[in-house]
């Protein structure tokens, strides 16, 4: 009971209860799973080369690692000393994905600590201002998700300039690589013959395809204006959704660990199913913020 008396006194809203719940147990999962992979971080980068990672990986570092992300996930769930608590989880997070990322593997979990990061902030610079923390740590999290998008953005235009799109024929090398690689993992000859359908489209409608590239890069260029506000956020969310899904069906390319993090902040599924539950049965389960006593 004193538990749910503080999280009422803190303000807690059901848009940011959904979207943590699910982040966090994700963030668990991800973690946890790159702890059992035994990585030595042998070309240290980032952080690594400041400190040695290694000692994190092994013995009592590793299970300082286990206990400490389960007692930082149970106090973020719960929302306790969240200035500390997303902090905590910031630091495992670069300390363990950076370790990932010099041991040669480039699952691109990183965006997950500056998601906490961005949270942290939140907490730091609005936590003793209630309805400004309820807005920021949400806002602060949309804007570290989209940053990365238009960054991918200026990173394409920086490499090709406006032409980027013009290049799109060669789109048909990276989805036989793909396709290919996937063949020879598994020797599923239907690989193969997925792979001559999609390249013979790609190239019947070099149009099509072209038109789809600048739509993508456009995309992620003004992602930027998902940050306007929520309910933009959620529109944008689930045009990038789309287009994560056109990417997985025509070249096989699909970044988990960046997508699920889109879906969860911006889009906010458990959310909307709140609220859809709430309209389809037309009584309040909870109200969308408890107030401060």
């Amino acid at each position: 009971m004193k538990i749910i008396k503080e999280l009422k006194r803190k303000g807690l809203d059901i848009e940011w209860v959904c979207l943590k719940i699910p982040l966090i147990y994700y963030w668990l999962g991800i973690f946890r799973f790159c702890l059992s992979q035994n990585y030595k971080a042998p070309i240290p980068l980032g952080i690594c080369k400041i400190i040695n990672c290694s000692v994190f990986l092994e013995g009592y570092g590793l299970k300082f690692m286990m206990v400490a992300s389960a007692i930082l996930c149970i106090m973020y769930l719960f929302d306790i000393k969240m200035k500390w608590t997303t902090l905590g989880l910031f630091c495992l997070s670069i300390i363990l994905f950076t370790s990932e990322e010099s041991s040669g593997v480039l699952n691109r979990n990183g965006i997950l600590s500056f998601l906490f990061l961005s949270q942290a902030f939140a907490y730091w610079f609005n936590g003793s201002n209630l309805n400004k923390l309820k807005y920021s740590r949400i806002q602060y999290s949309i804007q570290a998700i989209i940053v990365g998008y238009f960054l991918s953005a200026c990173s394409k235009l920086l490499d090709s300039g406006l032409c980027w799109a013009n290049d799109g024929f060669r789109i048909t090398l990276q989805v036989l690589k793909s396709f290919h690689y996937n063949y020879y993992t598994t020797l599923n000859g239907s690989e193969l013959l997925k792979a001559d359908e999609i390249v013979h489209f790609l190239s019947e409608y070099q149009n099509v395809l072209i038109g789809l590239l600048i739509f993508s890069l456009m995309l992620e260029f003004f992602a930027l204006t998902a940050a306007i506000n929520r309910g933009y956020a959620r529109v944008y969310g689930i045009a990038l959704l789309f287009m994560h899904i056109g990417i997985y069906f025509f070249m096989d390319i699909i970044i988990i660990s960046f997508v699920v993090p889109m879906v969860f902040v911006l889009i906010n599924p458990l959310f909307l199913a709140v609220l859809l539950y709430n309209k389809i049965f037309r009584k309040p389960i909870l109200p969308l913020t408890f107030k401060p006593r």
